[in-house]
């Protein structure tokens, strides 16, 4: 987890508290509905709170907390089921959008540089030990170049909402959701295999985009939002095996995790 104090001399302390936060959020420190208190905050990160404050902005613009009351309450937003399937059937069109035009306009070296890394962050994320936290910023990062990348600037307004969704996806994962079946009727298809096939699928978007096909590259990222519809239908069924996966391990005597 992020050390706030230990990271002062970075150029933005905003944004390192507005990481922390998102960490929090994301693993489920802080779940839906909890009311984040300025003061209680500001002490817990060592930070005054003007960053704080700059850092909630972030996080609303992320679409990941919402403030009333003339900005005095800020609160984790509470993502429904029905919240994330409105935002993958947009993203139906919208990224396969988004890479038919990066492959038409073409891809620079930079940003070439940049997809690759994050492919190699993200394939990284899919092993043990699983870091639903840097996924999604890995997600996010590779599905917003991507949008960057078309060159239209109408794309920007869709960065909250690519941000938003990919944090979603992951929030209800737990900490230890790699072996966990999707389903009671698949046991060998785990949260582990479907991260994987994840991976190959941006691997191959990548690829269209930069040989230029934009007509392959638009539909290799539809079909990626239509994989994720998808999934979603899962998606209370995977919460309900983690939820139950980790109570059992957490019931079993120590000597039988540490297989002793």
């Amino acid at each position: 987890m992020t050390n706030v104090a230990a990271v002062r001399n970075r150029p933005r302390l905003v944004d390192a508290v507005a990481d922390t936060l998102r960490d929090w959020i994301v693993t489920g420190r802080l779940p839906g509905g909890t009311q984040l208190l300025q003061i209680e905050l500001a002490e817990q990160l060592e930070v005054s709170r003007t960053p704080l404050r700059e850092a909630f902005r972030i996080l609303e613009r992320d679409g990941l907390v919402r403030t009333s009351n003339n900005n005095r309450t800020v609160e984790v937003v509470t993502i429904t089921h029905e919240d994330l399937r409105d935002m993958f059937r947009l993203r139906l069109v919208t990224d396969g959008l988004a890479a038919r035009l990066a492959a038409e306009r073409g891809m620079s070296a930079a940003r070439q540089a940049q997809a690759e890394k994050l492919l190699v962050e993200l394939s990284r994320t899919s092993k043990p030990p699983f870091n639903p936290a840097q996924r999604v910023r890995a997600h996010a990062e590779f599905h917003e170049l991507i949008s960057l990348a078309s060159g239209n600037r109408a794309m920007d307004v869709l960065l909250p909402l690519i941000r938003t969704s990919s944090a979603a996806m992951y929030l209800p994962m737990g900490a230890e959701p790699k072996s966990v079946p999707r389903s009671d009727n698949d046991d060998a298809d785990t949260f582990e295999a479907v991260l994987t096939e994840a991976d190959d699928q941006h691997r191959e978007i990548l690829e269209a985009i930069l040989k230029g096909d934009a007509e392959e590259a638009d539909r290799l990222a539809r079909d990626h939002s239509v994989r994720t519809l998808h999934l979603l239908d899962d998606l209370h069924t995977w919460q309900h095996q983690i939820k139950h996966s980790s109570q059992r391990k957490a019931k079993e005597p120590k000597s039988a995790r540490n297989g002793g």
